[in-house]
């Protein structure tokens, strides 16, 4: 029996969340939804990232392929969508290293 925990929600259907005990991911972008183990959301993250920091050199409208590392699944999202995504993982990031933090503190 999974027991997620919620790194960070933008909306209803825009969210990235972890099971803690199978430490799976899963992020939710509308109508997609993508699982991933640690290593593949890190590298997912990784790609997301370095992908929106390509489009500011890209024509306006212009699409960008996003692999998902999900066997037969990619994204394809304008600019926008892409910022939307690369916000999102980010603030699960940030949440995730302020909880590694305070575990310091606590035993």
């Amino acid at each position: 029996m999974c027991n997620f925990r919620m790194w960070y929600k933008t909306d209803d259907e825009v969210y990235v969340l972890q099971c803690v005990q199978c430490n799976t991911y899963q992020v939710r972008m509308r109508n997609a939804a993508f699982m991933f183990d640690t290593f593949t959301f890190t590298l997912f993250c990784e790609v997301v990232a370095d992908l929106y920091i390509k489009s500011t050199e890209m024509k306006p409208g212009e699409p960008i392929k996003v692999p998902t590392f999900n066997q037969g699944m990619d994204l394809i999202l304008e600019r926008p969508a892409l910022r939307e995504l690369y916000y999102l993982l980010d603030g699960a990031d940030t949440e995730m290293k302020a909880a590694q933090m305070t575990s310091l503190f606590y035993y």
